[in-house]
């Protein structure tokens, strides 16, 4: 039904039982049938079609007033062989095909079968009485069409010597006074004898189409000057977005939202429609970027690994900070200037933190915890935390001399800083994933912070190290004994030293 041109379709199977459907000549499709006669013909056409691995065009059939133009192959699967299949197109749809031609190019096209025989002709739309089983298709005197009948009597045509050259013949036939031009080509695929499809027309019809042609290349010129012009005007109304886009998402990719604009609305719409959903993506992100540490998901991108951070053991530094007596304080101010006072005062912690490429892992009420060497391996991880620190001191005591100035209280922070094995990656449930670090060097690091409660002078800041952490730093900082204590978890001691901010070193990586 999908191709009204086959006018049979038939398998067979291994021992030659039959089963096929055919259409008639006016395309209705008639009832499948198992009682189709294997011929001679059509067992010499399976024959061939087991021996060959492609396929196989048979000898024209005459079934029941139509004659059909035969192709088949072998069915086979693992090298076995299934059954075979074969089609049938009647001359009647051949010539329908060349009907169309005719009537679109205002000519008469044929298809020959042999030097002596018409396969299709715009004559035998309606089959040809001609037709027989032993006779097939029709004479090249029988057809009716007195061009085809003396298509071998004409002379090549002067000045189509390119197109004799690609193995199309033009010839010159005469009928009275009346001169004709023919064209046809040889094609030996379809079966055993060869085909010729040609195409006929009166001279003079050659003088009108180069007229017609002059007047469309004329015409044609003209259009196409006017559509370069509407090309460029619209290509630069497509590529001006699209450029805004890309744009636009690299910097996505790259985590730079602030420097982002939306995108304005276009005239085309399918532009329109992607400026739309960029700017309802950009708007998510832009509120989204508030809940993620974007200078984190940067790194991971940088590291190719966003998709699977698996999580691993690694040495690490440990920073933990927290502000003296902020719980009584807190109690006494309103819920909003809470929120932006810790919004402020964590903003300066963690651009010191970020100063010197450390992850901040989380915020826990007034306590930042930030931890150095990952994601990225830093050998120098314990100087860095260090230096964040004292840069801490450092702001928390230009900050403390404007509040002192504004007729606030002094703020005092609690650091505790310690360096060890740690597991760190993506931790949490499907649906909530936290990149962060784990373990007993993490547990010892918030207990040392606690620690600074025993230790407390009185200091703006007091910044509280280990031995394992004092073990990694140089000669540039200053460390100092603060002795042995014994805190929850540990066994033996934890040997703390407080590291001073007034020597806090200049430029050193």
């Amino acid at each position: 039904a999908g191709t009204p041109q086959v006018g049979a379709l038939l398998t067979w199977d291994p021992g030659f039982a039959t089963h096929g459907v055919y259409s008639d000549i006016d395309r209705n499709i008639g009832p499948i049938f198992t009682d189709f006669p294997n011929t001679p013909d059509i067992l010499r056409m399976l024959e061939a079609m087991g021996e060959a691995p492609h396929l196989v065009f048979g000898d024209l059939m005459y079934v029941e007033g139509n004659t059909y133009v035969n192709l088949g192959r072998a069915l086979r699967h693992d090298g076995r062989l299934l059954g075979y299949l074969g089609t049938g197109v009647t001359l009647q749809e051949l010539s329908r095909l060349v009907t169309e031609v005719s009537d679109l190019f205002g000519i008469t096209a044929f298809i020959l079968h042999g030097r002596e025989r018409v396969l299709a002709h715009p004559f035998m739309v309606g089959g040809h009485p001609e037709q027989s089983a032993r006779s097939p298709t029709v004479g090249l005197t029988r057809i009716g069409d007195p061009v085809v009948a003396a298509i071998w009597s004409g002379a090549p045509t002067p000045g189509f010597e390119e197109a004799r050259a690609a193995d199309v013949h033009v010839d010159t036939v005469w009928l009275g006074s009346r001169e004709y031009i023919v064209l046809y080509r040889w094609i030996d695929r379809y079966g055993t004898e060869p085909w010729a499809l040609g195409a006929h027309f009166p001279v003079e019809l050659v003088g009108e189409e180069f007229a017609r042609i002059e007047a469309s290349i004329l015409a044609g010129f003209a259009v196409l000057l006017v559509s370069l012009g509407a090309a460029i005007i619209l290509g630069r109304m497509i590529a001006a977005p699209i450029k805004r886009l890309a744009e636009g998402a690299q910097r996505v990719g790259s985590l730079d939202l602030d420097s982002v604009e939306a995108l304005p609305p276009s005239a085309i719409r399918e532009l329109n429609d992607e400026a739309h959903a960029f700017n309802t993506m950009l708007a998510g992100l832009k509120s989204f970027e508030t809940y993620v540490p974007r200078t984190l998901v940067g790194r991971l991108i940088a590291k190719g690994e966003h998709q699977d951070v698996r999580s691993v053991a690694r040495e690490l530094t440990v920073m933990f900070t927290d502000i003296v007596g902020f719980t009584a304080q807190s109690e006494t101010l309103p819920a909003d200037e809470t929120a932006a006072f810790l919004n402020t005062h964590f903003g300066m912690l963690g651009r010191c933190v970020e100063a010197e490429a450390g992850t901040i892992d989380k915020y826990i009420g007034d306590a930042l915890m930030a931890f150095w060497s990952a994601p990225d391996k830093q050998r120098d991880h314990a100087s860095r935390a260090c230096r964040a620190a004292l840069a801490m001191a450092a702001t928390v005591a230009d900050d403390n001399r404007g509040r002192v100035e504004q007729g606030l209280a002094p703020i005092r922070i609690r650091i505790g800083i310690h360096s060890g094995p740690a597991v760190v990656g993506n931790i949490g449930a499907p649906g909530r994933i936290n990149y962060t670090a784990v373990g007993d060097t993490v547990n010892t690091t918030q207990r040392l912070e606690a620690l600074g409660k025993q230790i407390d002078d009185g200091a703006e800041v007091t910044i509280l190290i280990t031995s394992a952490t004092r073990a990694h730093l140089g000669a540039k900082f200053t460390a100092v004994s603060a002795g042995a204590f014994h805190v929850p978890g540990k066994e033996h001691p934890l040997q703390v030293f407080r590291l001073l901010p007034e020597t806090r070193p200049a430029g050193d990586r």
